[in-house]
């Protein structure tokens, strides 16, 4: 009976299982994270806006860890929360379109074939973790939207587009997409051309406006969020002249997104283990073909010199479904067992990676702890006010003395903030050219980089 159960409910078992692994990882690490350490910084404030993200996940992260504490484990709870919610999430998406239950579990299974997600996902990444789980949950209500218009799934409709463009500004890539799907598809177009979209439309913009309003505000921090997106997709790299190379470049992120897949569907189709279903051109194929286009046009016209996988990840997660309903299984419970425990054995690897790297010397920056840092400020300059060279030393350091206000020299919304303090301690990487006076600490040799830190009194 138990057997039977947890067959039936395997999706259920895999998120609560990677739930725990990500949770439970932490425990092995020595330092933060990028993206927690990141998070472990700016949690100490409730803003509008953070650095070049929308505020969503921060708040939420505030949250956990008014609850939990600023401690590893709150920040780590929360991304295995969105991890597992995104399992979930893309199961019910499935199961809507699909109908069979063994090729809707497929859907999800399959995921531990994209390595950004089972890899890179699962162990760091923020604010995309938030963001797949938006993008899923917005295809599935316009799933609901098609088979019945009702206030509640518009208010749902508007609600998932708010938290989606609050959770990365990349959210707006699939409005872009929804939009030009809406002009061309009939099953779309009955959903915006209705008056109850007003309900969604006031829904989004009520929890979008405030943070607009702060990014146009006269701090200019929109200044600031152009720099960092011009800085992250290479523009100062692209050489004079228009080229077609992002193209290529977005085509081989593309690849490296899900050439493992892509490589198990071509053995199984030549090995006669499965074949593929003619698909009609519905509302569904028509938004993959735009998202392709929609990206491919930005990073072309922008002369995008780097494409991340992660930048992709959310946009084309639903997908999935789409290749899964594309497919005609023959043992399709044999594949479903076999993807349910080739998921767990991946989940295990994972949990075991962080001390298998310690033991065998392997250089990760999260077995250096920050104790030296912290120890050498609450030691010697305890009546300063701590400044760090960047927010993953800062965030790093504040997980050690949550009791303290920390700063870092590279947040541009600290002008926003009003804090005043005497006197000052800053941290700088290499000893700085612009400051006119001797340092009166340092710190040798610090981490996997071996770092050279400079204190400097101010």
């Amino acid at each position: 009976m138990i057997g039977k159960n947890v067959s039936q409910n395997k999706i259920t078992v895999l998120a609560v299982l990677s739930f725990l692994a990500i949770s439970l990882i932490t425990f092995f690490k020595s330092a933060l994270e990028l993206e927690d350490a990141e998070q472990a910084y700016y949690s100490q404030w409730l803003r509008w806006g953070y650095d070049d993200q929308p505020p969503l996940y921060t708040w939420l992260q505030y949250g956990f860890n008014s609850i939990f504490g600023v401690d590893k484990i709150a920040f780590s709870m929360l991304r295995g929360l969105l991890f597992a919610g995104t399992l979930l999430m893309l199961y019910r998406f499935s199961r809507i379109r699909i109908k069979d239950a063994d090729a809707s579990k497929l859907a999800v299974l399959v995921l531990v074939l994209i390595p950004v997600y089972i890899d890179f996902t699962f162990r760091r990444l923020s604010h995309t973790s938030l963001l797949c789980l938006c993008i899923v949950a917005s295809y599935y209500f316009i799933q609901l939207l098609i088979a019945r218009k009702s206030i509640s799934n518009y208010l749902l409709l508007g609600l998932v587009v708010g938290v989606g463009m609050m959770s990365k500004y990349n959210y707006a890539f699939f409005l872009v997409t929804f939009g030009l799907v809406a002009l061309w598809d009939k099953e779309l177009r009955t959903i915006v051309f209705n008056p109850k979209i007003l309900v969604s439309v006031f829904i989004s913009v009520l929890l979008v406006a405030p943070h607009v309003n702060w990014l146009l505000g006269p701090d200019e921090f929109q200044t600031f969020l152009t720099q960092s997106v011009e800085e992250k997709i290479g523009i100062e790299e692209a050489e004079s002249g228009f080229s077609l190379l992002p193209i290529l470049i977005y085509l081989k992120s593309l690849f490296a997104l899900m050439f493992p897949l892509l490589i198990i569907v071509g053995l199984g189709y030549f090995s006669k283990t499965v074949s593929f279903n003619k698909r009609k051109l519905n509302w569904f194929v028509k938004m993959f073909i735009v998202q392709l286009t929609v990206l491919g046009l930005f990073f072309l016209v922008f002369q995008s010199q780097k494409v991340e996988t992660r930048w992709l990840l959310p946009l084309f997660i639903p997908f999935i479904v789409l290749l899964i309903e594309a497919i005609k299984f023959k043992k399709k419970v044999k594949l479903v067992t076999i993807g349910f425990w080739i998921f767990i054995a991946v989940i295990g690897v994972q949990t075991i990676r962080t001390p298998i790297e310690k033991l065998l010397n392997i250089p990760s920056s999260v077995h250096f702890g920050f104790e030296p840092i912290a120890n050498t400020l609450s030691k010697n300059y305890d009546e300063y006010q701590w400044v760090l060279p960047n927010v993953t030393y800062a965030g790093n350091v504040r997980l050690l003395h949550p009791e303290r206000t920390i700063l870092s020299a590279d947040d541009y919304s600290l002008n926003a903030l009003e804090l005043k303090h005497d006197k000052e301690i800053s941290i700088t990487i290499n000893a700085s050219a612009v400051k006119q006076s001797k340092p009166v600490d340092s710190l040798i040799g610090f981490g996997k980089e071996k770092e050279n830190l400079y204190f400097y009194i101010n």
